[in-house]
């Protein structure tokens, strides 16, 4: 006993401070994904989300809790893969967004209004 718990006070000193996430699940596998890379949103979909009432901050908390629709990912031949993204909200509108997935970019395609 006394060793298991010196070795938990070990595990903790040294890697207390560290944010860890285990992303197994393909949802969790998709956002993550997306969030590392460089997000571009052209002029034209910003005017659709300015319409829509919706900012990058929208954005970010989509590619944070948003459901990824895997019945609509298409898979080209080259690097690129479309991903349907919804995000269901309560307090605020609920929208999806149409991502392309590339090598070092994501980039917002297409951003449509759920009904509540």
């Amino acid at each position: 006993m006394l060793g298991v718990g010196l070795g938990v006070l070990a595990v903790i000193f040294i890697f207390g401070d560290r944010d860890f996430a285990c992303s197994y699940f393909p949802n969790d596998r998709v956002l993550s994904d997306l969030r590392k890379k460089e997000l571009v949103i052209p002029m034209e979909v910003e005017q659709q989300m300015g319409t829509a009432g919706l900012d990058t901050a929208d954005m970010s908390v989509m590619l944070t809790n948003g459901k990824v629709d895997f019945d609509q990912v298409e898979r080209g031949l080259g690097s690129c893969k479309t991903y349907w993204v919804s995000l269901r909200r309560e307090e605020k509108k609920s929208f999806s967004a149409l991502f392309e997935n590339c090598d070092s970019v994501a980039t917002v395609l297409e951003v449509n209004i759920l009904a509540q």
